[in-house]
């Protein structure tokens, strides 16, 4: 598939009607969504044939591109049912249903472990050579503060490889360099990635605004 091609069948994916400003509800747009997931499938080898879990899936931007470009099984996970609501007619719209579960959790309150490994257990033992994967743009914390470490420390728990998205400043670089190792990981590499965000709240002046944020490959320790 070209990136075109992807792009393409992200922009026509349905999304928010009413965001929930508590969650920090953003869609991470069409060509950000192209760039990263091609990054992770060429660049890094690391999602065909894998199981890809989408922390803070949304309406399933990434879900959805995960599925298409392979990935073995998708596990999306997200607190609002209204955000699943949206997922499910997505994965209708392209017959993806049987390639993704869905979790319904509150990250910050419940650890999703055990769901995860009742998933997995399957496929692990079919192919132990798969990976389990983690995708996730998390809110960045600034309604909800430590929701993104929460996504992180969830993460550490079951992913081999971890890519997660935060925003890219000097204050959150030298905190998450000192806190992914306090919670059980390593970097493995931060790299850059341009979000398109759109007029999404009442208190937004713009029609829309580019955001750089870092993208971080972590692994657990072992």
């Amino acid at each position: 598939m070209k990136k075109s091609e992807l792009i393409n069948i992200i922009q026509g994916l349905k999304v928010f009607s009413n965001p929930k400003l508590k969650y920090e509800q953003y869609i991470t747009d069409a060509i950000s969504t192209a760039d990263l997931m091609f990054h992770l499938t060429f660049t890094k080898g690391d999602l065909q044939n894998n199981i890809i879990v989408d922390l803070g899936c949304g309406s399933g931007n990434l879900t959805v591109a995960a599925a298409i470009l392979g990935a073995k099984k998708v596990i999306s996970v997200d607190i609002d049912p209204d955000a699943i609501k949206i997922l499910k007619e997505n994965l209708t719209t392209y017959d993806l249903q049987s390639k993704v579960e869905i979790i319904q959790a509150d990250l910050q309150k419940e650890s999703i472990l055990p769901q995860i490994q009742n998933i997995t257990k399957k496929d692990l033992l079919e192919n132990s050579n798969a990976k389990i994967v983690v995708i996730s743009n998390p809110p960045f914390g600034v309604k909800n503060k430590g929701v993104d470490v929460a996504f992180l420390n969830q993460a550490l728990q079951f992913a081999d490889v971890i890519y997660s998205i935060h925003l890219a400043n000097t204050k959150t670089q030298v905190y998450l360099e000192e806190k992914i190792p306090k919670l059980g990981g390593f970097i493995l590499e931060r790299s850059t990635l341009y979000l398109t965000l759109k007029h999404t709240y009442k208190h937004h002046n713009k029609a829309q605004k580019s955001v750089q944020t870092d993208i971080y490959r972590i692994i657990p320790r072992k």
